[in-house]
């Protein structure tokens, strides 16, 4: 049963949804800066330092606790429909992914749509990795993770390393991943009205004609979910059951297990899309975020 603490939070998010809902769309720069308010101004454990660096090109920081072990480190991709979000809007979960994995992680600025579509993204998160591996980084020390569209520009970026013949990370750990940008999962909307994050309505449309433009959104790049699962790295992903693209999760660990790949699923019962980012608010979050880093751990 969820706590109080999120269960208030939710509340507060369905309520301001509503209201943002009830008038005309706001413009895109409306909505980065509403995204950006709304969780930038989380704090930071203690005894964690941020350092900006240029990682091959492609703005980034280096998030580092106060105990790291050995060469672990994380690269990090943020979520945000490939149209919002930046470094502010979610160091506070990866400061405390740090702290909890005993890694040094970096939290990757990739360009955003429109004014980037695909396959810009990609492209940074790929620049990002070799960067990192050019730069005394360790793929056998070495997790990907993120959230949302960042965790389907994980799983994408994991596919194009193998097909590139590319070293890959030791594992990969996406969280609420969006998958399929084309909605064909049943839960779009069996589960539109369980997820008070997203509701998989023209926002959503709006975020996949922003990033993929001219380009099918069933190439698997953009939508892994179409992907071959061959030769992945060993995965953990995590949903909450109430999400919308809670399908977009369960589709990929299947093909995954087909293809005699390592995955583990971990539903969350009750939780909405990307609960993590309720850090420092909600006990849940920061649950969901030492499942995850157990599993780095473990494997880093």
């Amino acid at each position: 049963m969820p706590s109080d603490a999120y269960n208030a939070a939710v509340a507060t998010i369905r309520e301001q949804m509503q209201q943002a809902n009830a008038g005309p769309p706001p413009d895109l720069e409306t909505t980065r800066a509403g995204f950006e308010a709304s969780y930038s101004s989380r704090p930071i454990p203690d005894g964690v330092s941020v350092t900006p660096v240029d990682a091959g090109g492609v703005s980034a920081e280096w998030v580092t606790p106060s105990v790291v072990e050995g060469n672990r480190a994380i690269i990090y991709l943020h979520g945000g429909g490939y149209v919002v979000g930046n470094l502010n809007t979610h160091r506070h979960v990866v400061s405390r992914l740090a702290v909890e994995a005993k890694a040094r992680l970096l939290n990757v600025d990739y360009r955003l749509a429109p004014e980037n579509p695909y396959p810009a993204a990609l492209d940074d998160a790929m620049a990002a990795w070799q960067w990192h591996l050019a730069n005394g980084g360790e793929a056998a020390h070495t997790a990907i993770s993120g959230d949302s569209a960042g965790g389907g520009l994980t799983i994408a970026l994991c596919m194009k390393l193998r097909d590139e013949g590319l070293e890959q990370p030791a594992c990969a750990a996406p969280i609420s991943p969006w998958t399929d940008l084309t909605f064909s999962g049943d839960s779009m909307t069996e589960r539109a009205e369980r997820d008070p994050m997203l509701s998989g309505g023209d926002a959503l449309h709006g975020m996949v004609m922003a990033y993929a433009q001219s380009v099918d959104a069933a190439d698997p790049y953009i939508s892994p979910v179409f992907g071959k699962f061959e030769d992945l790295p060993p995965m953990m992903i995590q949903v909450g059951t109430e999400e919308v693209l809670y399908d977009d999760s369960t589709r990929v660990v299947e093909g995954i297990e087909s293809a005699s790949g390592s995955v583990e699923f971990r539903p969350w019962q009750d939780m909405m899309h990307v609960w993590h980012l309720l850090a420092g608010v909600a006990s849940e979050a920061e649950e969901g975020i030492a499942e995850l880093a157990a599993y780095i751990s473990e494997r880093t």
